[in-house]
């Protein structure tokens, strides 16, 4: 895997043109893609391996109708691996037009997520972090269902659309099927998205997380959204915490030093509307 060289894509589409409009939370343009990741066959897997046996004891199901391992990369060494990759973060970066770093917390970092009719898939959400990559360890043949959706308009409009029990229209949902070798790129943060539900088949799928390592702050996960996943374990907090005022902080006050708000004229503009009386 070169991290300098354009991947095959499947496809691609920018954050506004599946949001509909311009946008300013936000890491770059960027808004998804599909492309050949190249990675090693037998470390990923290695990881399915892993994983299936750690689902009995680690996975959960508790929140978006999903059952998968939180923190991923703690129990098993070959997430970490991958999750730290110079050469993957690279040409994530590259394709991102901003340069990616891990996301920090423990229990975001990486996902094993498992999908099938017993264990569902992921209702409609947006994501709290900023930016995820999604990484197929098996898909079952045949399987229906288990694609990616993507509502193609304001998150708002489509989450009050939700609410009041309707359907979000077919011709504004676009579908991106799973493939093995090939992964899914994201900036889902403020995209309204799931996983279709599965009715025969299963699929396994590594979930990787990254942010801005200059905008560490664009960030969505509030402390609530993360206990509906980790109510069983709180060390994160701190971690939150001391992300804040050792990088979120600086960093956002950095942005704000380069970029200053303009300042009002010292003097009043004449041609006001009173003149003119």
């Amino acid at each position: 895997m070169n991290a300098h060289t354009i991947p095959e894509l499947r496809c691609a589409m920018s954050r506004e043109a599946i949001i509909g409009h311009e946008t300013a939370w936000k890491v770059s343009t960027f808004g998804v893609a599909q492309y050949r990741h190249g990675y090693d066959p037998a470390l990923l897997a290695a990881i399915e391996e892993a994983a299936l046996k750690l689902k009995a004891s680690h996975a959960v199901h508790k929140h978006l109708d999903l059952t998968f391992i939180t923190g991923a990369d703690r129990y098993i060494p070959e997430i970490k691996e991958l999750l730290h990759d110079k050469l993957r973060l690279e040409r994530l970066s590259d394709m991102m037009g901003t340069k990616l770093e891990p996301y920090p917390l423990s229990i975001v970092g990486s996902t094993v997520t498992f999908m099938n009719p017993k264990d569902g898939a992921v209702e409609w959400h947006c994501d709290g972090v900023p930016v995820t990559e999604l990484i197929p360890l098996s898909i079952s043949d045949p399987l229906i269902g288990g694609h990616l959706e993507i509502y193609c308009d304001d998150s708002e409009t489509g989450r009050s659309i939700l609410e009041s029990g309707r359907d979000l229209p077919r011709n504004k949902i676009m579908r991106i099927d799973h493939k093995m070798n090939y992964a899914t790129l994201g900036q889902f943060l403020g995209v309204l998205h799931r996983t279709a539900p599965i009715q025969l088949g299963e699929r396994v799928t590594l979930v990787l997380n990254q942010r801005s390592a200059t905008k560490p702050y664009v960030d969505d996960n509030r402390m609530f959204y993360l206990a509906a996943d980790n109510d069983h374990d709180r060390a994160w907090v701190n971690e939150l915490a001391e992300d804040v005022w050792t990088n979120q902080l600086p960093a956002y006050r950095r942005h704000a030093e380069e970029h200053p708000v303009p300042q009002p004229a010292a003097e009043p503009v004449s041609g006001g509307a009173r003149e003119s009386w």
